[in-house]
């Protein structure tokens, strides 16, 4: 047993000596190359804003669910100015909405490209409010006609308390609308990609393996 640990010891010195500078040059080869390929993939950048929810009856725009299926829906992507059919499909999985209360919500958006990432995702908010705006303001007009008439009805006896009763209901709903605000604007920041000094590790410890397999595997497999 003795002897043969010993000829596989020497077998392994001698081809450790034969093949040093490869041996070496593996593992620096492989830090390098992971090393530049961290250091040269593609940075890319997230956009995100905070909208506060408007509030209108039977508005779909009132919960940060409703909202989030509504912002990922065709009807909405296809009112966004600005985006080609590619793009529309490409927002859907890009486009994220993270609820930060039952009324805030936070839209995030990234992209390799830091403008074009701002650019979308102001967009998308634009044609967000525009909508939620536009659904509260509709709203608003539909209980003030309905005041106004009310109002200008003519009532006698019991059917003066009916109509103060259905105008205080009629005027609480309307002070409950609320449009969107938006929080926070958009904004960018760089998102952390792969860190180059620990690929390079990863790529030494690569490295060290491969050498160490060339230098062990012909003993395990010799007959």
């Amino acid at each position: 047993m003795d002897k043969q640990m010993k000829e596989i010891t020497e077998s392994i010195l001698h081809r450790f000596k034969k093949l040093f500078i490869l041996l070496l040059l593996i593992p620096v080869l492989t830090t390098v190359i992971a090393y530049f390929m961290a250091a040269k993939a593609p940075s890319s950048a997230q956009a995100s804003a905070k909208i506060k929810l408007g509030q209108a009856e039977n508005s779909m725009l009132n919960t940060p669910e409703s909202a989030k299926e509504y912002l990922a829906s065709d009807e909405f992507l296809s009112s966004i100015k600005g985006l080609n059919k590619d793009e529309e499909k490409a927002m859907k999985e890009k486009l994220q909405v993270a609820p930060e209360t039952d009324t805030i919500i936070t839209l995030t958006l990234a992209d390799e490209n830091k403008g074009k990432a701002k650019s979308q995702l102001k967009s998308v908010v634009k044609a967000f409010m525009t909508e939620g705006n536009h659904q509260t303001e509709q709203w608003k007009t539909t209980l003030e006609d309905q005041i106004k008439k009310v109002e200008g009805t003519e009532v006698t006896g019991e059917g003066t308390i009916k109509k103060e009763e259905y105008l205080f209901d009629l005027k609480t709903r309307a002070m409950k609308i609320k449009e969107p605000k938006l929080l926070e604007k958009v904004d960018t920041a760089e998102m952390a990609g792969d860190n180059p000094k620990r690929k390079a590790v990863l790529g030494l410890l690569v490295g060290l393996m491969l050498s160490a397999s060339i230098l062990l595997l012909p003993e395990i497999f010799k007959k």
